[in-house]
């Protein structure tokens, strides 16, 4: 978050105080990246510099959204890490056991606190943390390009907390996210790469993207949720219990609701439909 937030406060008419943020969250991000490092920790900086760069590219060019500015953003960035994943050779196998060495040593550490050893469920909390770790470490480049996009988003309300006169539209409320329509074909393409037979790279890539666009379409889905919560006068701290408690109780029913309702509003547009009912006698 400190590497857009230096950018955002750096690429504008800025006052001193504004350039000693941007100075302060580039003196964080060096501290968080200085030191040896193994092989995980050094495509996590890659990444850092690659996204920081993308991210001055996409406000530089100006004139666009702030979502529309961080896609381009993830775009550029990603498109980047491809073109060196080709040059370097690095195999999306490689990256996922990389991923996997990182994350093996907590996950024991995990497994020897939850269940020490004698334990009867030891050896199915085990498995079923070592199952995690694997199916994250296969999908870490999705995982990555959602994290980025949040990053890019608490950077940006920071950025209209702190600057003195910041540029831009703030962030919004939840029930106001959308995105361009066409970004549908993302999850079709991705879809289409995932269902290749023979190319195991284009599968790779493609699962990882269906989640990044999976990801995407479930925070619209929540955000046409929360329209229809405001609508509905469902608000306050006791709306947001009973949200909070049906999450967690119902979350396997309710992730797949979620993604259906944002990938439905790009068809239907149901928040257009509730202002038009709202608006009637």
């Amino acid at each position: 978050m400190a590497a857009p937030l230096a950018v955002y406060l750096a690429l504008q008419p800025s006052a001193r105080r504004d350039l000693a943020y941007a100075a302060a969250c580039v003196l964080v991000t060096l501290a968080l990246c200085w030191g040896p490092a193994d092989e995980f920790e050094q495509l996590e900086r890659a990444w850092v510099v690659l996204l920081t760069a993308a991210v001055a590219i996409a406000v530089i060019t100006g004139g666009r959204s702030w979502v529309t500015t961080s896609l381009l953003a993830l775009g550029l960035a990603g498109g980047a890490a491809a073109a060196l994943m080709v040059v370097t050779h690095l195999s999306w196998g490689k990256v996922a056991g990389v991923a996997e060495q990182h994350f093996f040593p907590p996950a024991r550490s995990l497994v020897d606190l939850v269940a020490p050893v004698g334990a009867p469920a030891r050896e199915s909390v085990n498995e079923s943390l070592l199952a995690f770790v694997r199916v994250l470490s296969r999908f870490l480049p999705g995982v990555v390009l959602l994290q980025s996009l949040a990053a890019q988003a608490l950077a940006w309300a920071l950025y209209h907390r702190i600057a003195r006169a910041p540029r831009g539209e703030p962030l919004g409320a939840l029930a106001g996210f959308r995105f361009n329509d066409h970004l549908i074909w993302g999850v079709a393409l991705s879809l289409v790469a995932v269902l290749l037979p023979r190319l195991g790279w284009a599968r790779a890539m493609g699962g990882n993207l269906l989640l990044f666009f999976g990801g995407l379409y479930l925070v619209r889905g929540v955000a046409v949720l929360a329209a229809v919560a405001v609508a509905a006068r469902f608000t306050g701290l006791l709306a947001s219990a009973v949200v909070l408690l049906g999450t967690v109780l119902l979350w396997w029913i309710l992730a797949p609701a979620l993604l259906v309702l944002g990938l439905t509003d790009t068809l239907v547009d149901w928040r257009l439909r509730l202002a038009r009912a709202a608006g009637k006698p």
